[in-house]
């Protein structure tokens, strides 16, 4: 981040938000960008709970797949003939934009990128090529432990008709189903300039960049009423949930477990974090780790993950074991889930802790794409203008206490979602 000067916040009249970056070591610009269209919409216009899932993806999948002035294979050559690089992709809140370019070739880009977003065409042959590779990506991850495993986990954790009930990519009864005019609806609907964030960073001033991007987007009109971005709250579970998804054959069974999460704007957000590294964020050096596979050598990997967004995404433990060590495999994770439960992080853990997030940090902020990701979920989450500047102090400013209440709060060790997927003996899978 040395490079970089300031950082500043515009806005166009529309709506659209613009975040710019200086930084003039090279002369390349990078763009993160979001659009705030992603599956947690697949849901609100669909007759029945589902059936319309994987639409936000299906649709951010051919926005470079046909405009009303290039056809796919010109958008193509606008951007690989002068060496840029731009795509798109669905996920569970936003769309996000990712582009690369020399500094001469901004406009270039931005034309191509807004044609994508503003006007899409959805030809017939690529809404069928995009619905055989989306249909190839749910088949590869039915047949896949891992993915099975953590499908059947959010189809658990959350009830129906809530938006990561369903799977952003979608099943193959709603791939099939959707067609040309729910992927144009949902687009008219969705992409306006006011659900845009644009993060660039590079060999760019300010007025640049403003001056380029209202030349791209200057002229789209933001339609009335509101945006509409939010996720409800679900409910805890009350009990464990415990399944076994049998798949015969398969040498690895896959344990998940998942308890509500945390949003990215929870105050308790950091000290979530902590814990979480304490458990199994750590690659090699946390308890999970060190208990199941360097101990007890039950596992292939095992690790915890947040999943912060606008909405608490699960909070989700998994490992890899041989089926026959899955019940032991599953009793180990939830004994070190209630150690920490119940006694918190060690002091020593919270510095290893500190000294790793506030480490690895600084490394985030050295490429232009890193600064760019960096100041595009500041502005998302709101976190202040200065959040680069004080993460190092709210980070060491995490105690242990704060550490050992996130704990208590997320790691429940009476009440979550258990799933086991993999060829398990039926002996293990009625014991779960």
């Amino acid at each position: 981040m040395s490079h970089l000067t300031r950082t500043t916040r515009l806005a166009l009249s529309n709506g659209l938000t613009l975040l710019v970056g200086e930084n003039h070591a090279n002369p390349t610009i990078s763009i993160q960008g979001l659009v705030k269209a992603g599956a947690l919409y697949d849901g609100a216009d669909a007759p029945a709970p589902g059936s319309r899932s994987g639409l936000a993806r299906f649709t951010a999948g051919l926005l470079d797949q046909g405009t009303e002035t290039r056809d796919e294979l010109a958008m193509a050559s606008a951007i690989e003939d002068i060496g840029a690089s731009l795509r798109f992709d669905g996920g569970a809140e936003t769309v996000s934009i990712r582009a690369t370019m020399l500094a001469e070739d901004l406009d270039a880009v931005l034309a191509v990128a807004a044609d994508a977003l503003r006007r899409p065409t959805f030809p017939g042959s690529q809404i069928e090529k995009i619905r055989a590779e989306l249909l190839n990506d749910v088949r590869e991850a039915e047949a896949t432990t891992s993915s099975v495993a953590a499908r059947r986990a959010s189809e658990l954790l959350y009830p129906p008709g809530h938006p990561f009930h369903e799977h952003r990519g979608g099943s193959e009864a709603s791939l099939r189903a959707i067609g040309r005019a729910d992927l144009a609806a949902f687009h008219r609907r969705r992409y306006r300039p006011d659900a845009v964030i644009l993060a660039m960073v590079g060999d760019v001033t300010p007025p640049q960049a403003l001056d380029a991007v209202s030349r791209a987007f200057g002229d789209w009109a933001a339609p009335a009423g509101p945006l509409g971005f939010e996720i409800p709250a679900a409910p805890a579970p009350s009990r464990a949930v415990r399944c076994a998804a049998a798949m015969p054959g398969r040498s690895q069974a896959d344990v998940l477990m998942a308890f509500p999460g945390v949003a990215r704007t929870a105050p308790d957000y950091d000290a979530a974090m902590m814990m979480n590294y304490v458990l199994g964020g750590a690659s090699l050096s946390s308890r999970l780790m060190e208990n199941l596979r360097d101990a007890q050598g039950l596992v292939y990997g095992v690790h915890s993950m947040l999943h912060p967004g606008i909405g608490a995404g699960p909070f989700q433990i998994r490992a890899g074991t041989n089926p026959a060590n899955a019940e032991r495999c599953v009793e180990s994770i939830l004994a070190e889930v209630r150690r920490l439960h119940d006694s918190g992080p060690t002091e020593e853990e919270m510095d290893a802790a500190k000294g790793y997030l506030t480490g690895v940090f600084p490394v985030r902020l050295e490429a232009n794409s890193g600064v760019a990701a960096q100041i595009l979920s500041v502005e998302l989450y709101g976190l202040g203008d200065d959040y680069l500047e004080r993460y190092e102090s709210l980070i060491r400013g995490v105690t242990r206490e704060a550490a050992a209440e996130a704990a208590r709060r997320y790691l429940t060790p009476d009440a979550y979602v258990l799933v086991v997927a993999g060829d398990v003996p039926a002996e293990v899978a009625h014991a779960l």
